[in-house]
């Protein structure tokens, strides 16, 4: 189960207490595939600190896990993660940093040490730290030029190549997702109901749906609690002594 938490996190970026102001950013009608995404990208953030809570409920071969997350963000430095079971015990803690990911399990007592490219052999997909960070921060850069522009029956703007299609609103945040590889691995990503926040004069969702074809299926909702921007949080990470080594 640790593994599809983990995937589910790299979905993860994204949130809560904001009130939803239609008039804080001027909508407009853009029809040059390039201009929307130098629109994507500059409504993007990057905060030097950023901390989530949220309850994540995983659905696999008919069994629901329900855990509560709260991420922590030093921009460019150290994603901090702790997972939590509904009365409040901590399963687990990570640190992943731009090349190593630390993680120790309480309920059985092991931990491991990472390079950072573990994260591709969990998740079947090739990412790196900053591209995770990205995610986190709601933040993913297009940068696939070959993409090409249509419109939904809702007037939202499709770009879409052969393994990757963004679905783009009204206030240029991606609220869908879809990639897919040579195996047929898919990943679908959904961003709802956008809220704006003052903090970063842009918009993050209160919501996200995660579903994942593969080897192994499973689907997971994301709800977020709190969100804080630029506020300096506690990274403790502490490996205790009587704790065994895995792999």
């Amino acid at each position: 189960m640790n593994k599809y938490i983990l995937i589910v996190l790299i979905g993860l970026g994204f949130s809560s207490c904001g009130l939803l102001k239609k008039d804080a950013l001027e909508i407009e009608n853009i029809t040059s595939k390039n201009n929307i995404i130098t629109k994507v990208n500059e409504s993007n953030i990057a905060p030097n600190w950023l901390s989530i809570n949220s309850k994540i409920n995983i659905e696999k071969e008919g069994k629901n896990t329900v855990v509560n997350a709260n991420i922590r963000i030093k921009k460019d430095s150290v994603i901090w993660i702790s997972l939590k079971a509904p009365l409040g015990i901590e399963l687990l803690r990570s640190i992943i940093t731009p090349d190593s990911i630390y993680f120790m399990s309480r309920m059985d007592k092991t931990y491991f040490i990472k390079p950072i490219s573990h994260l591709k052999e969990v998740v079947k997909t090739d990412i790196n730290f900053f591209q995770f960070q990205q995610i986190l921060f709601s933040s993913p850069d297009i940068t696939n030029q070959e993409l090409e522009l249509s419109f939904n029956k809702e007037g939202k703007y499709i770009l879409s190549s052969d393994n990757t299609t963004y679905t783009i609103g009204k206030f240029f945040r991606i609220e869908k997702m879809n990639v897919s590889n040579q195996n047929s691995h898919q990943l679908t990503i959904n961003f709802n109901n956008h809220n704006y926040f003052d903090e970063v004069k842009s918009y993050y969702p209160k919501n996200i749906d995660i579903k994942v074809i593969s080897s192994e299926n499973f689907a997971s909702s994301i709800d977020f609690s709190k969100i804080v921007f630029n506020k300096k949080s506690s990274l403790s990470f502490k490996i205790p002594s009587s704790y065994v080594k895995s792999d």
